[in-house]
């Protein structure tokens, strides 16, 4: 069962029980709409929880747990994440992407140059950029806007970028 990462809880909020997420989600509406969410512990352990409430701050979601109700209780669960199973999200729309999926994805433009594989991707508010581990361990930057991106094949684990667009290179030696 493959699990997807929604967020990490990094310090209580108020004196309620509210929690501070580092949200990985693209919404607050990502932690009370699906059906079965769950929270797990350094240690592996994984519990079921409801969210009661989520409210955006910036890249961070305050969130209220069913059952928790005090600071202290909210302390002790920092550093825990917060995951949903693979199998319980929706299906994306047409030409949206789960990350999940794009990480450790292969990188080709046009012409059929290998550049590597997405190691990671940073939200930047205009659009995401696909951060790809190059063939010789350099950095490469890639905007994840239609332009630049010309088709991505998740069957295949492919991405097709058109070079004109991007990408950037960046040296991390």
């Amino acid at each position: 069962m493959k699990e997807i990462i929604l967020g990490e809880i990094i310090k209580p909020h108020g004196l309620n029980g509210a929690v501070k997420v580092r949200s990985f989600a693209d919404s607050p509406e990502s932690f009370v709409r699906p059906t079965r969410l769950f929270m797990v512990s350094a240690d592996g352990n994984r519990l079921e929880i409801s969210i009661r409430d989520a409210n955006p701050m910036g890249r961070l979601v305050t969130l209220k747990i069913e059952g928790i109700h005090t600071r202290e209780q909210a302390e002790d669960l920092v550093g825990n994440r917060i995951v949903i199973n693979r199998e319980d999200l929706p299906d994306a729309q047409e030409d949206e992407y789960y990350w999940q999926d794009l990480i450790g994805m292969s990188v080709y433009d046009s012409a059929g140059t290998y550049y590597g594989i997405i190691t990671s991707i940073l939200p930047t508010g205009a659009n995401d950029v696909f951060v790809v581990e190059g063939t010789n361990g350099e950095e490469i930057l890639i905007p994840g806007t239609f332009e630049a991106v010309l088709e991505v094949n998740i069957p295949e684990r492919r991405m097709v970028i058109e070079p004109s667009f991007g990408p950037v290179f960046h040296d991390t030696h």
